[in-house]
């Protein structure tokens, strides 16, 4: 029997918006890919230049309307129907590299976390949190990554209609009109109730997400940020109190890289960690049950 094969692909963060913090957070994602303890893979980023590095092809879709363009490339869609499996990677998360030796040996159309993992840089904690979607990075089956998505290429208002999946939708004739880029929490949802999901369990993650106060919706005051002084923390420990309890869980083949991110966040902040969130006792009892039961009973 071949050897099942995974194709990662992320979309870089513009270099004119990346600051040195995430540009560190690009080197850990990268770092992460090549831990891998499963050789077959391949990633294709999607930045501003064209280059090939080992496994890495990186193509340039800094034009307007060139990503909807560069996946009528051959070379494209010889690298995605290389893949058996398509995974979303954003570029300052971290891929487990337990991960795909672990999907290599499952059967399913959709390979996703039930607990969602977190790693907040202010502060080095790292936590994990039921959430009823499916998180952006997953493994797709192939056959359903390709599948069009029931949006396709329809106008804002055409999406408000909200069609139904049709059974008969077929492949995407361009994969930019694919389920892969459809919406995880509404249009993989629906789409994968009929469809085998199985859950890692919340020792072996696919990833752990990396929350940190270099972005609009968490705080930066401008784009893109270089210190502390272009954050507002306020505004960012309001962010942060939205995953949860912050409890602590054990995750496998994780512990390389906190001292990693400390680094990168000492020198954001020269050194300055912040307070822990404040969590009722009351709720921090209730996720632990939480996990508990999923991880003894599986729900």
């Amino acid at each position: 029997m071949s050897e099942k094969k995974f194709l990662f692909i992320t979309k870089l963060t513009p270099a004119s918006k990346r600051s040195e913090t995430r540009a560190g957070l690009l080197r850990l994602m990268e770092q992460s890919l090549h831990a891998q303890s499963y050789p077959h893979w391949k990633a294709l980023w999607l930045g501003e230049e064209e280059s090939t590095r080992g496994k890495i092809q990186s193509v340039d879709v800094s034009k307007e309307g060139s990503l909807r363009e560069i996946y009528l490339r051959n070379d494209l869609k010889q690298l995605i129907d290389w893949a058996d499996y398509i995974v979303k990677l954003d570029d300052d998360d971290i891929i487990l590299s337990h991960t795909l030796e672990l999907a290599a040996t499952l059967d399913f159309d959709c390979y996703c976390d039930r607990y969602h993992s977190f790693y907040d840089l202010s502060t080095g904690i790292t936590t994990q949190q039921a959430r009823p979607w499916i998180a952006a990075t997953c493994i797709h089956k192939k056959e359903h990554a390709v599948t069009l998505n029931r949006y396709g290429g329809a106008s804002w208002n055409q999406r408000m209609q909200k069609p139904d999946w049709h059974p008969e939708a077929g492949k995407a004739e361009n994969f930019i009109h694919s389920l892969f880029y459809g919406e995880h929490g509404n249009d993989w949802i629906e789409y994968y109730q009929s469809k085998k999901i199985v859950y890692a369990r919340p020792q072996t993650p696919i990833y752990v997400r990396i929350l940190s106060p270099t972005s609009i919706s968490a705080g930066a005051k401008k784009f893109p940020v270089h210190s502390l002084l272009d954050v507002d923390l306020d505004a960012y420990r309001s962010y942060i109190h939205r995953f949860g309890s912050w409890n602590s869980y054990p995750i496998d083949n994780w512990s390389a890289y906190p001292p990693l991110l400390r680094s990168i966040w000492q020198q954001f902040s020269n050194g300055a960690l912040h307070p822990q969130p404040k969590i009722s006792a009351l709720l921090k009892l209730k996720e632990k049950i939480q996990y508990w039961q999923f991880r003894v009973f599986g729900k």
